[in-house]
């Protein structure tokens, strides 16, 4: 069985689908939705020619020097960060990243990965936004709430199959 995973900030190990199955009531996890290979490779390459380009620089004063270094590692993180699980399609819903919202954000979910991971039952899946920048959904009161995702660069198939699920859901539960 594979275990692919997403990185679990409490231990400095991975989190893997039985993991995400228990922490989150969504049931057996199905399938992982990560960006397109294809921009992650792309990515990997731009990532890593901006990288030599600033070492091969090698400004002279300390203050660029630093400065040339600092932009090495964010794109080297950056980097690593491409390969990450963007939704888990369960049985029974969504456990989507959600996409922080403010820099600060941004750098705590950095930090507290597995805390942007929220689970979002099928029944109540409005739609994904046109741009997949959102997925909406209906509150327990009645009102629609917004998730904030990062699908755009998800690969078709991927989009495809998102939506299928909640199809397919609704199709047998009805």
């Amino acid at each position: 069985m594979e275990h692919k995973a997403t990185y679990h900030h409490k231990r400095g190990i991975v989190m893997t689908k039985q993991e995400v199955s228990e922490r989150f009531s969504g049931g057996k996890v199905r399938h992982e939705v990560c960006t397109h290979k294809g921009v992650q490779w792309i990515g990997r390459i731009i990532g890593l020619l901006v990288c030599v380009l600033l070492i091969k620089w090698d400004p002279s004063d300390v203050g660029n020097r630093i400065l040339c270094y600092m932009l090495v590692v964010c794109i080297m993180w950056w980097m690593h960060g491409l390969d990450e699980v963007l939704v888990y399609i369960c049985e029974r819903g969504f456990v989507l990243k959600q996409r922080p919202s403010t820099l600060r954000d941004y750098f705590r979910s950095v930090i507290c990965h597995d805390e942007y991971y929220m689970y979002v039952a099928f029944d109540t899946v409005v739609g994904f936004t046109e741009n997949w920048k959102e997925l909406q959904a209906v509150s327990p009161h009645g009102g629609i709430y917004v998730v904030p995702l990062d699908l755009q660069l998800a690969s078709y198939k991927d989009k495809l199959r998102l939506q299928s699920a909640v199809r397919y859901y609704r199709e047998n539960h009805d």
